[in-house]
């Protein structure tokens, strides 16, 4: 199969704006909209739109912070503190997802200044304001959600992990939103030592995947193995997944039934792409970059991915059904990085992907968001 690498030929300030340039060169367009910052660091890890003109992202900067896109830019939305007033001393947003412009969910957790408890973190959008939700949280356990699935204002997922007693053991677990409360629904953990679930999408609310990697003991053992469940409308089943050496899966996307992506990083081949064909999770060709963080698709034929090439720095890439474009990131020059946290449809033909900027001499970050079309 032809992979296909882009280089960067050039960027172009305009209007405040980076925006790539060079002709034929990019695989797409990418655009850098302004985002509101907040103190010396930040930065956005989930986005998920309503329309090219209406999305959400969120991220942290100590604190949970939700930001909404309206048209033109990113500007911070008033949220609840997840520090409780200073009773927690972390907290950050991983992900969201909306329904419409009136519904959406956003998780996260909190860690307690007193002894770092961690407390997952679920939000609601009802329309006009953001309000925190309780999750299930048995005494003495860490608990933090990663990702969120939101099929409708009364059925929405969420995934993470949890440990008990402060053991560093962590199991997986997934949460079902009905509309009135989240609820714990029991999950398989494979790994002996430690069970981490980065990512949630689905169909319908009878066809759900989480996806991430375990780690069995020793404790010496850095061997990861991908780690894939299904939901079928009353369990949650693992399937079996391909690995190549120590590999780790960040995100699923489902186009349908019979057909759904699962994107990540392997030891053994840098960039890791598996997909679902209806009966099996099967390794296939992945963009030529280092590791994958996060896939969105709209068909087979139309598959977006984020993450970094071999030097570390951000690049896109689009499978079109046959090949691979890899599209790299404008950064704007200077110094330090950009990490790309997740990737998003926003319309046919335009997506979101969002992360942190890192500044290399002072070390403060920021939240930075850039427009594909």
């Amino acid at each position: 199969m032809r992979r296909t690498f882009l280089k960067v030929t050039g960027s172009a300030l305009v209007g405040g704006l980076i925006v790539a340039s060079g002709g034929p060169a990019w695989a797409a367009t990418v655009t850098q909209v302004p985002a509101g910052q907040a103190g010396t660091i930040g930065g956005f890890a989930g986005v998920d739109a309503v329309s090219a003109t209406d999305g959400w992202a969120v991220g942290g900067n100590g604190n949970g912070i939700v930001q909404r896109f309206n048209g033109t830019r990113w500007s911070i939305v008033a949220s609840p503190d997840l520090l409780n007033g200073g009773a927690n001393s972390w907290a950050f947003l991983a992900d969201v997802d909306a329904t419409s412009a009136t519904s959406a969910v956003a998780v996260g957790q909190s860690t307690a200044a007193s002894g770092g408890e961690k407390t997952a973190v679920a939000l609601r959008w009802n329309g006009s304001a953001w309000s925190r939700q309780a999750v299930p949280k048995p005494a003495g356990t860490d608990t933090e959600l990663t990702a969120a699935k939101a099929f409708s204002a009364s059925d929405a997922w969420a995934v993470g992990q949890t440990a008990s007693g402060g053991s560093t053991f962590r199991k997986t677990l997934a949460v079902h939103y009905n509309g009135t409360t989240w609820v714990t629904t029991p999950t398989t953990s494979p790994g002996t030592r430690t069970n981490f679930v980065t990512g949630v999408d689905g169909v319908s609310g009878n066809d759900v995947w989480m996806a991430g990697y375990s780690l069995n003991l020793p404790y010496g053992n850095r061997f990861r193995q991908s780690m894939i469940q299904h939901w079928n409308g009353s369990a949650w089943i693992q399937v079996a997944t391909p690995n190549n050496g120590s590999t780790f899966l960040y995100d699923v996307a489902a186009v349908s039934a019979s057909d759904a992506w699962a994107v990540g990083s392997a030891s053994n081949g840098g960039a890791f792409v598996i997909r679902w064909n209806g009966s099996a999770w099967n390794t296939v060709a992945a963009p030529p970059l280092a590791s994958l963080n996060s896939v969105a698709a709209r068909s087979g034929n139309d598959v977006w991915v984020a993450g970094s090439d071999a030097a570390g720095a951000p690049a896109l890439a689009n499978w079109n059904g046959t090949s691979w474009s890899v599209t790299p990131v404008p950064t704007g020059g200077g110094t330090g990085s950009v990490t790309l946290g997740a990737v998003a449809l926003a319309s046919p033909s335009t997506e979101w992907a969002v992360g942190a900027r890192q500044d290399a001499t002072t070390g403060n970050s920021s939240f930075t968001a850039f427009r594909i079309a």
